[in-house]
């Protein structure tokens, strides 16, 4: 693909990711403050631990695949039967993994219900175990989707499926009168629709594949597999070292973290505000999707990349700043007006803080995403150092009991920007990549003037 191709891809892909996203967040949110409201602490504290639990190990099985699918899709994509025996190969072995690790999973949860005391509702964690697998399932299949560029087709269908789940559950939760059968009733509802979702997406694997195949023989470039299958090996196990790092500081890990070590009470107000601050971050991080590697990583492999490549990052980080400046608006408008409308402060604060940490991560991060395309793997070990030190005194603290929870998260999220920043240099002075100041200066003064013009009104309509 020439680059006009290449970015014409690039925004198609990001619409569907935006539609997808904005969908399934808005609806989880709704459901999550619904359950916050209606369960006891305990089984709300049990929801949250168990998703925590089974997003959290699917997380440290992705094996890196995440970003380095991306990357090297280009190199096989050269040649068709080749891309096709790397797909399958990949799909097979995230399978095989699935299903060895299932009764891990199994024997897992009998721990987590002893440690956090809740052996008494163990079926819950059986049922949890059953959503792992269809999970897992689910995941092997949205791969197949994305890697054939179908996100239209998985958003579609997908869509339809969570709309009808939201709904059944929300009927659950006006007409199911005690707390425990309400949270086995979302397991439940949860899993079912895992099902029918693996069901109809297998259903129009098959069409799809017919519809997609081209009709012309294509030209084939050869490939070393063996070369380049060594490669994405070693490329994957960096990222997925890389992942697994940073998934100490993220949510699923965050939970289960603080539940145990500073309690279940302050592990839900946690919980309520990291997901309104997910919004946010998401909002962005699913609308880009992978596409900021695939992007990247296309140009990379051009011949030509001395001049594209450059051309390619500001057309991403630009798409980044048109996303990302508006959020931080947004923020300034309910931070003014919406104060009142939380009934605990902390929730509000600790909201408004890790949004805008969030934020601030993804303006930087296609600086990451160069150096992981152009495979600089020991500056990406040298910028971590500071946060592995910063981890390992917050856990000292937490040990001993000198630290409290807002202090935690500054500090989590202090050291996550410092690893960026230091990345953002590295890649600026290597590659030419600068930041676009100008760029960010002018949707600074266009979103600041529509949020102030947003905030009179508000003052005059809401008084």
């Amino acid at each position: 693909m020439n680059i006009k191709q290449i970015t014409e891809k690039f925004g198609q892909t990001i619409k569907w990711n935006a539609l997808f996203y904005g969908l399934r967040k808005a609806l989880s949110t709704f459901l999550t403050i619904a359950l916050f409201k209606k369960l006891s602490l305990q089984d709300f504290s049990i929801w949250a631990n168990i998703y925590s639990a089974i997003f959290f190990t699917l997380l440290w099985l992705d094996f890196g695949f995440r970003k380095s699918l991306p990357r090297y899709c280009p190199e096989f994509a050269k040649n068709k039967i080749i891309l096709k025996k790397f797909i399958t190969i990949i799909i097979l072995f995230q399978a095989l993994v699935l299903a060895s690790l299932a009764p891990f999973f199994l024997i897992l949860s009998v721990y987590l219900t002893k440690a956090l005391g809740f052996a008494h509702k163990i079926e819950l964690f059986y049922l949890g175990c059953a959503l792992f697998v269809l999970e897992g399932i689910l995941s092997i299949i949205r791969l197949i989707y994305y890697s054939q560029f179908w996100q239209r087709q998985f958003t579609l269908q997908m869509s339809v499926i969570l709309v009808l789940k939201t709904l059944v559950s929300i009927s659950a939760i006006f007409y199911l009168k005690t707390s425990y059968a309400l949270v086995k009733s979302i397991f439940f509802l949860e899993a079912l629709s895992a099902i029918v979702a693996i069901s109809v997406h297998l259903v129009r694997l098959k069409p799809l594949y017919k519809n997609n195949l081209p009709k012309e023989k294509p030209q084939e470039e050869p490939i070393d597999f063996k070369k380049t299958m060594l490669q994405f090996v070693k490329h994957s196990l960096a990222m997925w070292i890389s992942n697994n790092i940073k998934s100490l500081t993220e949510r699923n890990f965050m939970q289960l973290f603080i539940t145990k070590m500073v309690g279940p009470y302050p592990a839900s107000l946690f919980k309520m505000a990291n997901d309104g601050a997910l919004i946010f971050y998401r909002t962005v991080i699913k609308t880009i999707g992978t596409t900021d590697t695939s992007l990247l990583a296309y140009v990379e492999s051009d011949m030509n990349k001395e001049k594209t490549f450059p051309l390619a990052f500001r057309k991403l980080i630009h798409k980044i700043i048109n996303l990302v400046i508006p959020l931080f608006g947004i923020l300034i408008v309910i931070f003014i007006h919406f104060k009142h409308k939380f009934s605990n402060n902390f929730i509000f604060h600790a909201f408004i803080f890790l949004a805008c940490c969030y934020l601030l991560e993804f303006m930087f991060s296609p600086y990451e995403r160069v150096l992981e395309v152009k495979k600089r793997y020991y500056l990406l070990a040298l910028a971590h150092i500071p946060y592995i030190f910063a981890i390992s005194l917050i856990l000292l603290f937490v040990l001993a009991k000198k630290i409290s929870l807002l202090q935690i998260l500054f500090a989590i999220h202090i050291a996550r920007l410092t690893t960026l920043l230091i990345l953002q240099q590295c890649a600026k002075r290597m590659y030419r990549v600068v930041f676009p100041i100008k760029k960010t200066s002018k949707a600074l003064v266009i979103v600041g003037a529509i949020t102030l013009f947003a905030s009179l009104l508000m003052n005059i309509f809401l008084r």
